[in-house]
């Protein structure tokens, strides 16, 4: 029996999606229109991440939110889901404070990655 699911997630932005999914080492691609997730569904993909068992993992777009969509009884990533969306929502969230930190005009100065797995960022600017 299928477990093909759809799980929201706080995710609106395709190019930090992408950027995070590469973070995670993790191959995707957009150029899908309709694949097979689980058994004997098809659906219409924004983004792949292709498993080797043809049950491949997808985002689709909501308008308003990108939704993970797969079977989960079939998934085979070297992570549980939960463990999977966490990371990725941390990635996430790195790749979004880096881009509106520099449209304030700050740059990176430094960036620790701490015991429990976060990441402490240290921005600056100069004024002149």
């Amino acid at each position: 029996m299928s477990h093909f699911t759809k799980i929201q997630t706080t995710i609106q932005d395709l190019n930090l999606l992408k950027r995070a999914l590469t973070d995670l080492g993790l191959i995707w691609d957009t150029n899908s229109s309709n694949v097979k997730v689980g058994e004997n569904n098809q659906q219409k993909i924004d983004i792949i991440i292709k498993q080797d068992n043809f049950s491949h993992i997808g985002f689709v777009w909501n308008n308003n939110k990108y939704h993970l969509v797969a079977d989960l009884q079939l998934w085979s990533q070297p992570w549980s889901l939960e463990v999977f969306l966490d990371k990725l929502s941390q990635k996430y969230a790195y790749h979004s404070i880096i881009d509106e930190t520099k449209k304030q005009g700050f740059e990176k100065a430094e960036q620790i990655s701490q015991r429990d797995g976060s990441i402490k960022l240290v921005v600056q600017r100069w004024n002149y």
